[in-house]
């Protein structure tokens, strides 16, 4: 195979994957799908697992740190309101982050998130 030959179709396959790979990250971006999460919120993913831990050295030690987040880390802390394990800390931080005191009702974070998102 005479790769000389073949040089302008490669090319153009690595251009077209490039270009898309450019709109899923800019969909991702505009549509928050999370497709392709920021280092920030891995970190505050990470936080979040880490408040299941049995060990309340790290239990404390991921609230401290979500804490430090703050309204970065509304939109996961409301997705994982329905975790019964997590429900009580979530609420707490919940409290903190946004200043608001909404009760345990999920829905009633997320519409009050919808509303208000911009202003984070």
């Amino acid at each position: 195979m005479d790769i000389k030959n073949k040089w302008p179709q490669i090319a153009l396959v690595v251009l077209v994957l490039y270009t898309a790979s450019l709109a899923v990250a800019a969909a991702d971006e505009i549509f928050h799908l999370g497709i392709f999460p920021t280092r920030l919120e891995r970190m505050i993913s990470k936080a979040i697992t880490n408040l299941k831990s049995s060990d309340p050295v790290v239990q404390d030690q991921a609230k401290k740190e979500l804490e430090l987040y703050g309204d970065f880390a509304i939109p996961q802390l409301i997705k994982v309101l329905d975790d019964p394990a997590l429900k009580t800390p979530v609420l707490e931080l919940l409290k903190t982050a946004s200043g608001k005191d909404l009760g345990p009702n999920p829905k009633e974070w997320k519409d009050w998130y919808d509303r208000h998102k911009s202003e984070f």
